[in-house]
């Protein structure tokens, strides 16, 4: 039986999901050589991987091809609404503005940056998202 589908992947998960995402729908070898300038793992390892995010739900495989296709089974942005979800109330206690303030001070943010999320604001302002 499937695992229950995780809003929450893994860190390993993520890799392989971002290059799903980057690549679309791939192959385990697509994958594989992918993943290779960030781990060192072999074939078999990133095939077990992604058996188990499809077991979990995160991937879909097409068995119609061979060699079998897999792709992500929820967008990014679903992916990061959850994991900033479960940050946001883990972490922060559900506080929003103590999230925001916390990466606005942890990190370098570039003039473009600012400017998107004043732009943003502005839009919550108005009343649009």
């Amino acid at each position: 039986m499937p695992r229950r589908a995780s809003s929450h992947p893994t860190e390993v998960e993520l890799q392989i999901l971002n290059v799903l995402w980057a690549q679309g729908a791939s192959s385990v070898s697509r994958i594989h050589e992918a993943l290779k300038p960030y781990r060192s793992t072999g074939l078999s390892t990133t095939l077990k991987m992604v058996q188990v995010m499809t077991e979990k739900g995160l991937v879909v495989k097409d068995d119609s091809r061979r060699p079998q296709i897999f792709r992500p089974a929820m967008s990014q942005e679903d992916a990061q609404t959850g994991l900033v979800d479960d940050l946001l109330q883990r972490a922060f206690g559900g506080s929003v503005d103590k999230l925001v303030l916390r990466a606005l001070e942890s990190t370098k943010v570039s003039e473009s940056e600012i400017n998107q999320i004043k732009k943003l604001i502005g839009k919550f302002e108005r009343g649009t998202k």
